[in-house]
């Protein structure tokens, strides 16, 4: 088959959204949890999902058409292999995770609004503010977070070290990949009040909830942290930085540096671009996606992270890169100060 033409395969990109927001609304409405079984009617659908029977109907008839819905005379029914994935919050928080990329996408619907700075309202804080956005954001990256935490921990050094905090840890999927490689540790997940009430359900439904201390601390917005935390030998700052900017991350490291035991050290885990600021594509896609839907966040070098470290009094040890959306930036607090 020839080579799609270029009018082709921009007409493919520009209309690709389309099948995307199918699937994505069906799991906002919380469609496919009525399609269980031997399925129902968009008449009995309707309602469940507070929506006319006609908008209901045309979209489960799409959702069959693209394969993902089946359809026996007028009732409809979830395909057997998708229905795990989508029904509830769906295996291994999968449809917590498309609910999450729908808030994204209203983000990206304005995008070129937000590249003129004409998009009102600044920073979409709704994760943060709302229960149900923030419950959806956060199981969202325990599906994301528990694939990657153990291979990312398995690149940590922790010998010797007894107290860890997971500063914005979210669903606490690498404390528990801590824990399980160094029982020894005593880890403290640190983040917001509505992350944390759902972080402590996630452990308490995986049977882990004694396992981590949670502590609520807005660590960019308060400078002090709260009274009674420990030294820590290792901070672990996954995936956060890139939401905020220079300024912000620079004051958050030297908030931090104070923290460390002598000797201890500051791991940032986050997606980096090169010098250039034109590789990896997966990068650069997660750039775009902190202008729609950050004021001040984009995605940084591995230089530019030491940089904020170093300017706190830290030592770059170095960095390790992963893969195209993982790299390991580790910053130590000198033993002694001169």
């Amino acid at each position: 088959m020839d080579d799609p033409s270029p009018r082709d395969r921009l007409d493919t990109l520009a209309s690709g959204f389309m099948v995307a927001k199918l699937l994505l609304t069906g799991v906002e409405l919380r469609l496919f949890d009525h399609l269980t079984g031997d399925g129902a009617t968009a008449a009995a659908v309707a309602p469940a999902v507070g929506g006319t029977v006609r908008g209901v109907e045309i979209l489960l008839d799409a959702l069959v058409a693209v394969e993902i819905v089946e359809k026996r005379g007028d009732r409809y029914r979830n395909r057997p292999d998708y229905a795990p994935l989508l029904v509830g919050d769906g295996e291994g928080q999968f449809a917590a995770l498309l609910r999450h990329r729908n808030h994204c996408f209203r983000g990206w619907a304005r995008l070129a609004e937000r590249i003129r700075g004409e998009a009102p309202g600044g920073d979409d804080r709704s994760v943060i503010r709302d229960p149900e956005a923030n419950r959806s954001f956060i199981r969202a990256m325990a599906a994301v977070s528990s694939e990657r935490a153990q291979a990312v921990v398995a690149h940590l050094e922790l010998d010797g070290v007894r107290t860890v905090g997971d500063l914005g840890g979210g669903p606490g999927s690498y404390l528990l990949a801590m824990v399980a490689r160094a029982p020894e540790i005593e880890p403290y997940l640190i983040d917001l009040p509505l992350t944390i009430d759902t972080a402590r359900e996630l452990l308490a439904e995986g049977g882990v909830g004694d396992a981590v201390r949670t502590v609520v601390w807005d660590f960019y917005n308060e400078p002090a942290p709260p009274a009674g935390l420990p030294p820590f030998d290792l901070l672990f700052l996954s995936q956060v930085a890139h939401a905020e900017s220079p300024e912000r991350n620079g004051a958050l490291f030297a908030r931090l540096a104070p923290m460390l035991s002598p000797g201890g050290r500051l791991v940032v885990h986050e997606t980096t671009v090169e010098p250039d600021h034109t590789q990896p594509v997966e990068a650069t896609l997660f750039a775009v996606n902190m202008v729609a839907m950050t004021d001040g966040g984009r995605v940084y070098t591995a230089g530019e992270i030491a940089a904020w470290g170093e300017a706190a009094g830290l030592v770059c040890e170095g960095w390790n890169h992963l893969g195209p959306r993982s790299c390991l930036i580790t910053l130590r607090r000198p033993e002694a100060t001169e």
